[in-house]
């Protein structure tokens, strides 16, 4: 229970790596040792960094002060005698519509005695698979260049994670919600990547021959008349550990016309920076090796399919030039912030290959 706990006083930098720690991206926070103060999850954390706060910003501020609680004197009978806990059934059903991981379970005093984690309460949910209605485009024609001591041979969407291939990962990572239609689109060693999932009977990707490199968002145009629902499109060589659902319900409630996932990155510069007057030149001060950060895309996107008709097929466009064209068309574009921990991208060869 310890690891879901965080002081109040904290910043923003120790709850995610925190959270890192944990499965439920959900952080108890405390005052004293374990008097309940409220609670601060990922989205929050995300919205605060969207609001201006810095990644050594105090938590405080944005920790949510009314949170879901049980007292401990209603844990009376066992979550598997749900037929005389009428309380748990209805916080049952609560948490089972939103996206609450962790129920602190107080005293009198509000001190935390222990926690209830929404996965052992899941066999009592309604088997809800909110994304089985999206496709997924996969962008996988690109050559590789950051990793052309393997890709010369193989094409990028091979590359080797753990145990599978980072295609495979995508696609199971997806399949966990429900998620049954995916499209991959191909050019570079394109009869590879078609033989290896055959003969790993991998059935359920359709793919969308590209005649010539169409760019980082070119390919979308090769989806007219196939999708009626909003699409994932990520790269090859993306691998994530977020919430998709969580992901989804930001993009719909803010009704973007595109939304871009982005880490929270920190930067070193390994020299001393110089502040000057820029009248006459004269140093204000140094700052050594001074740390910047930026949200930097990932390379995963939600993009409603009305978007399809703003790409021309079979004509090369980056997706620079897309999100400008979808915003000068008045649509809106979000940004949907996460943690540098819940990123890896395996076209850098510094991140490595497993």
């Amino acid at each position: 229970m310890i690891e879901y706990l965080l002081n109040k006083n904290k910043t923003f930098k120790e709850a995610l790596l925190q959270l890192e720690k944990n499965s439920e991206k959900c952080l108890i926070i405390t005052q004293k040792e374990r008097f309940l103060v409220g609670t601060l999850t990922d989205g929050d954390i995300r919205r605060a960094l969207l609001n201006g706060a810095s990644i050594n910003s105090n938590i405080f501020k944005y920790v949510k002060k009314n949170p879901i609680f049980m007292k401990d004197i209603d844990l009376e009978n066992s979550v598997n005698d749900l037929s005389k806990n009428k309380k748990l059934i209805k916080l049952i059903e609560k948490i089972s519509d939103d996206h609450i991981d962790i129920i602190p379970v107080i005293n009198k005093k509000k001190e935390i005695k222990k926690i209830i984690y929404k996965k052992n309460l899941k066999k009592f949910f309604k088997n809800k698979k909110k994304l089985r209605e999206n496709s997924v485009l996969i962008m996988a024609g690109g050559r590789g260049q950051r990793l052309k001591d393997f890709t010369n041979y193989f094409p990028k969407p091979l590359v080797p994670i753990n145990n599978e291939t980072a295609m495979e990962n995508i696609i199971n990572n997806f399949s966990k919600y429900g998620v049954k239609n995916f499209f991959a689109s191909v050019h570079y060693k394109k009869n590879l990547i078609k033989t290896y999932l055959k003969e790993n009977n991998i059935k359920n990707v359709k793919f969308l021959d590209e005649r010539i490199p169409l760019g980082t968002a070119g390919s979308i145009g090769l989806l007219k008349g196939k999708i009626k629902n909003d699409f994932f499109l990520i790269n090859c060589d993306t691998i994530l550990s977020i919430n998709l659902e969580k992901f989804y319900d930001f993009h719909k409630k803010n009704n973007f016309s595109i939304t871009l996932v982005a880490a929270s990155k920190n930067f070193q510069i390994s020299y001393g920076a110089c502040k000057i007057n820029k009248k006459n030149g004269q140093l204000i001060k140094i700052s050594e090796k001074p740390n910047f950060n930026y949200l930097v895309s990932v390379g995963l996107y939600l993009i409603k399919p009305s978007v399809i008709k703003s790409v021309a097929k079979n004509k090369h466009l980056d997706m620079d030039i897309l999100l400008k064209k979808v915003k000068n068309k008045g649509g809106k574009v979000g940004v949907f912030p996460i943690s540098e921990n819940s990123w890896k991208d395996t076209g850098s060869l510094e991140d490595g290959i497993n």
